[in-house]
């Protein structure tokens, strides 16, 4: 865990869009809570910032972000903890029955128990974030409207709606790209970073975007944190004598497409990139996992990069 403090007292929180349930491991007391600014406010006012208290707090789709947001300016420590590492605990410590207020207690345990291994959340300043998501999400779409448009027996009056909305997507991907490329020249820091990711091979105006807004982590990680974040961390899968094949999580999908695309185009262009890539072809790898080796690789690379730039001022 980056940062690491021995905690001895918790606040588990669950979060729901409306609420948000509380567990004080220090007295006991379950707290419920409106998800909104002035109550959550209200509550921390409260509380006090100890650096012997960590907050654990549930992803909920967003829902948590308000939450996230108010006790790390009230100077608190906190987790942000995956629902899935969450469940496991739970069945690990034989934790079947859910309500709300179980799940928070739940919770403030995972911290306890935890501690050590948990990443303590570092707010990162990112005004491009909810642009590069909707890009992401457009380009999605429009992905899926053009399989739609080529399907076979497609009614011709459905093709045409379909075309018709690829068309106002295209204008609104146009209109998105403009809108970023103002708010990055507008910030000389994100316009320096930008510019660094342009002179780097592989990596495009519109990857340059989603490594911006979805990986500002990116120079400020050790080369497991990063990779994990990308979703290109290979793990181990073996047990007794098998030595199985290695596989990634999920990390975040919009990156881990990105890389990618990168890697595809590495792959032809760069020496050394080629090179490593057919040696582990050679080796018996399947293409799709040496061209994940290429992302890992990558990005791995790009974050040393970076963090040498800015170490060095040289960014």
């Amino acid at each position: 865990m980056s940062d690491f403090k021995k905690f001895n007292s918790f606040i588990g929180i669950d979060v729901s869009k409306d609420k948000i349930d509380c567990f004080v491991s220090q007295t006991g007391e379950f707290i419920q809570v409106e998800n909104n600014q002035k109550s959550i406010k209200a509550w921390i006012k409260g509380l006090s910032p100890d650096k012997k208290l960590l907050v654990i707090i549930d992803l909920t789709g967003g829902y948590e972000d308000l939450c996230v947001k108010e006790f790390c300016k009230a100077g608190f420590y906190v987790h942000r903890a995956e629902g899935r590492r969450v469940k496991g605990f739970m069945k690990a410590t034989g934790q079947l029955a859910k309500t709300d207020k179980l799940d928070a207690q739940v919770l403030a345990k995972y911290g306890e128990v935890l501690q050590k291994n948990l990443v303590i959340y570092s707010p990162v300043q990112n005004d491009i974030r909810p642009y590069v998501v909707r890009l992401d999400a457009l380009k999605e779409m429009m992905r899926r409207e053009l399989n739609h448009s080529h399907a076979p027996k497609l009614e011709e009056t459905i093709r045409k709606t379909i075309l018709k909305h690829i068309e106002f997507i295209k204008k609104e991907i146009a209109l998105l790209e403009q809108k970023l490329e103002k708010i990055i020249q507008q910030d000389p820091l994100l316009h320096k970073r930008f510019c660094w990711f342009l002179n780097q091979r592989g990596i495009s105006k519109k990857t340059a975007f989603l490594l911006l807004g979805m990986l500002p982590e990116l120079g400020k990680l050790n080369r497991r944190e990063i990779s994990a974040l990308a979703g290109v961390a290979p793990y181990a899968n073996d047990s007794g004598t098998l030595s199985g094949r290695r596989f990634t999580r999920s990390g975040r999908p919009p990156v881990k497409r990105a890389l990618f695309l990168c890697a595809m185009v590495l792959v032809r262009y760069d020496e050394s990139i080629k090179a490593f890539y057919y040696r582990l072809v050679e080796r018996g790898k399947p293409k799709k996992v040496a061209l994940t080796a290429v992302m890992h690789k990558f990005i791995i690379r790009l974050n040393a990069r970076l963090k040498d730039d800015l170490k060095n001022d040289t960014f």
